[in-house]
């Protein structure tokens, strides 16, 4: 599961988007293989603009999901030109037994090629 994550932030920061289609998905198996293909190309180039990095780390993972035996979270530092942001990433154990990137938790990530909200300040 710990290559899930490690293969799709290379994919990530590669901007190869058919890798990201199939380290991404859900218990039935890769986005790639089951996503009309523009719906998935216009949610990779989200995903990748949001999770753009210089490097990461893995801080945390992988953890357990409860209620969700199937689900692992891992907390990654993205290292960016400006700041560093910690996210969780979820992965899931597919129906034929390998791990997919589940949830990146976009809402998490920052604003893409923002400044990066530093904790505790306000407006």
């Amino acid at each position: 599961m710990n290559e899930s994550v490690t293969q799709f932030l290379a994919a990530v920061k590669a901007n190869d988007q058919k890798r990201m289609g199939e380290l991404w998905g859900t218990e039935r198996g890769p986005a790639a293989n089951s996503m009309n293909a523009g719906v998935l190309r216009q949610r990779l180039a989200v995903i990748q603009k949001y999770l753009d990095h210089t490097g990461y780390r893995i801080i945390e993972g992988p953890l357990l999901v409860p209620g969700r035996d199937d689900l692992r979270t891992f907390r990654v530092e993205l290292q960016r030109d400006n700041c560093n942001q910690v996210l969780p990433i979820d992965v899931v154990r597919t129906h034929s037994g390998g791990w997919l990137v589940f949830d990146v938790h976009l809402e998490s990530a920052g604003s893409p090629g923002g400044r990066c909200q530093q904790v505790g300040t306000g407006p």
